[in-house]
């Protein structure tokens, strides 16, 4: 018996208790989708109390279908791997055919063994001695055990060894749809595609909500969201709202530097609007405490008052240089530095107040038919899916 696959090892799920079993299922409805999408058939999930199981009829497809899994949430840590029969003499022949399963390309290796079968004929000490000695004798290469070139890995069961060469890191977090959705404000700048991308960690589908002004450069909104796409199951739902109306009433306030945080008082009343016609129970924001005037602690505060639904902000305490780390890994960064006019931007004061008063925003609210406006621009929003 030698057998080729993928094993998941699951992470967090782990942790479920009674109800890993939901976690997993909706981890294996991913992984399907997402071999699905990357056009991979005849294959077979199998679960296992700690991992899942990946074959192909095919094996020489596993390679190819072991490079889609790399964002998915919900996994630990998944490697392609034989399986041999729990027999030494097997064991040590697998070995001596080395070539005939991996390309030696490197010079130093060490063989990192443990064994769940506590009977097998060889403890881990002798078997990485023997073993190690083939190696070295066939093929010239050099044991290093602080900082090999390769290391085989050797995983003994009762009923079957493992041989495999490489961990690959998943994403970790949560299956996505596993916790529900989110309603997420994408302004289009580098912060909020990364909130996205730390929904969608915790188990969230992202739907994006973005308001504009113009419709020049809206292919910007359109990138980011095909970027995160793979990340968030391959949904890519966005709600478009032109807040043109908007920005004409809020002109008409009579404290300029109050403008700002009254339009995003607006841009939370519409979205909760949005969010509860689509049955969605949280929204979001990319704000990071104190990174702008807007960001106070005091203007979040009133902002946030007009929301009826949770605001989930998963870079609160994030510095830019967080932000921006985040951004260049998941491949938003570029495309958020690309031109594109932010609908805030329009009124940003000379000199931001950051520390406004609730009853004075109130007050200069009753100074625009907001309402009225309000239920203009919810009739008019478009939806891309």
């Amino acid at each position: 018996m030698k057998n080729k696959f993928i094993i998941i090892r699951y992470g967090e799920l782990f942790l479920k208790g009674k109800n890993r079993n939901d976690f997993v299922q909706k981890l294996v409805a991913n992984i399907t989708l997402t071999f699905q999408k990357n056009n991979f058939s005849n294959f077979n999930i199998k679960k296992l109390s700690d991992q899942l199981i990946v074959t192909n009829q095919n094996d020489k497809e596993l390679p190819k279908m072991i490079s889609s899994l790399n964002k998915v949430f919900g996994i630990s840590v998944f490697y392609l791997s034989y399986q041999l029969e729990n027999d030494c003499e097997k064991l040590y022949d697998f070995v001596r055919e080395i070539t005939n399963h991996y390309e030696i390309n490197f010079t130093t290796f060490k063989f990192d063994i443990s064994r769940n079968d506590k009977t097998f004929s060889k403890n881990s000490l002798i078997l990485q001695k023997e073993l190690g000695e083939i190696i070295v004798k066939s093929h010239g290469l050099k044991v290093n055990l602080s900082s090999p070139q390769t290391t085989f890995y050797i995983r003994i069961y009762r009923n079957f060894i493992l041989f495999f060469t490489e961990k690959i890191k998943g994403q970790g977090g949560l299956p996505i749809g596993s916790s529900g959705k989110a309603l997420l404000l994408l302004s289009g700048g580098i912060d909020s595609p990364v909130a996205a991308y730390q929904l969608m960690k915790r188990g969230l589908e992202v739907v994006y909500c973005h308001f504009y002004q113009q419709k020049e450069g809206q292919e910007k909104i359109f990138a980011l969201a095909e970027k995160l796409c793979p990340y968030n199951n391959y949904s890519n739902n966005i709600y478009l709202v032109d807040t043109q109306p908007l920005f004409t009433e809020i002109s008409h306030i009579s404290q300029a530097k109050y403008r700002l945080v009254i339009l995003k008082r607006m841009f939370i009343r519409l979205a909760c609007s949005l969010a509860q016609e689509l049955e969605i129970k949280a929204i979001a924001t990319g704000d990071s405490l104190s990174q702008v005037s807007s960001q106070t602690l005091e203007s979040l505060t009133v902002i946030q008052q007009v929301s009826s639904l949770i605001i989930l902000q998963p870079l609160i305490s994030w510095d830019k240089k967080e932000i921006i780390d985040q951004a260049q890994q998941i491949g938003t960064y570029n495309l958020s530095l690309s031109k594109y006019e932010d609908c805030c931007s329009l009124f940003e004061p000379k000199h931001p107040i950051t520390k406004p008063k609730k009853e004075i925003v109130e007050k200069l609210e009753g100074e625009i038919f907001w309402e009225e406006t309000l239920d203009i621009i919810l009739q008019k929003m478009e939806n891309f899916s």
